[in-house]
This record gives structure tokens, C-alpha cells and sequence, in this order.
């Protein structure tokens, strides 16, 4: 208590700010995880309905997903984005930007054009060797030899 009789007035008002502010913030984390738990729920719903359907699961075996892979949060499978983007500067004739080889994909997975396509496309063309920007930005694959 004595500590309080140190503080000026702007210390003391951003100290009553800040316990005001800390219920609030508690009740929103709250909130926000009450909202996950839901949302987790429902997707484990939506996965048993459709797992009920014998269509569904031989897409998967033959694709090598899972039912997770067809709920909205379900992440990518790990590669997917680099197989894409390899499949498609492999098809393409002439060196293409990220946005175009974007749209390509979104045209061949309309349910992946997501709001981060993009820039994983343009991250995953800068990380690897195998792809090389040309002086108008436009990326090619690196030709490898064969030994």
C-alpha cells in the first residue's frame, strides 16, 4: 500500500485501466476458448455425417486424405502447397507470378482459395532452390540434371 502513495496520478489512472481492463480480457480468452470448444464440436459432427457415407471415405483412401481434411479449419496435408506449385510451373509454358500460378491452383481446388493461398505460394517459392525468379519477378523451375 505504501507503494501507492508513490504513484502520480497518470500511474495510478493506467493501474485502474489496466484491472479494469484485465476482467474484460479474462472474460474474452474465455469467451474465445467457450468458441473453439464449439467449433471443434460441430466439425466433429460434420465429420461423423459425412464418414457415414461410403462416397466419402473412398475419396479419402483414394486421395489420402482424412475426414479432418474436410472440415474447414482441417490444415493442409504437409507438401500439398509444394506439390501444387511444382505440378504447376512444371505444366506452364512461360514463367508465371505468384498470383498466377494462385489462380491456377484455385481452378484446379476451388475449395483451397483461401485468404493466405497467396502469400503461401510466394513464401514457399522463396524458401526453395528449386524455383528461380526471373527479372520481371515471374518464377520458373530450376531445371535439375540428372546425374
Amino acid at each position: 500500500m505504501d507503494n501507492l502513495g508513490r504513484l502520480d496520478v497518470e500511474a495510478l489512472r493506467q493501474l485502474v485501466t489496466l484491472k479494469e481492463n484485465s476482467g474484460k480480457l479474462n472474460r474474452l480468452e474465455s469467451k474465445r476458448q467457450r468458441l473453439k470448444e464449439e467449433i471443434d464440436r460441430v466439425e466433429e459432427q460434420i465429420r461423423e455425417f459425412l464418414g457415414q457415407f461410403p462416397e466419402v471415405r473412398g475419396y479419402l483412401a483414394t486421395a489420402g486424405g482424412s475426414l479432418r481434411r474436410l472440415t474447414p479449419s482441417g490444415r493442409r496435408p504437409r507438401g500439398w502447397i509444394r506439390s501444387q506449385v511444382e505440378d504447376v510451373l512444371r505444366e506452364a509454358i512461360e514463367p508465371m507470378t505468384p498470383a498466377e500460378v494462385r489462380d491456377e491452383i484455385a481452378r484446379k481446388h476451388p475449395e483451397e482459395a483461401t485468404k493466405n493461398l497467396y502469400l503461401a505460394i510466394f513464401q514457399h517459392l522463396r524458401r526453395h532452390d528449386e524455383f528461380s525468379q526471373d527479372d520481371s519477378g515471374r518464377w520458373l523451375m530450376t531445371q535439375k540434371e540428372s546425374a
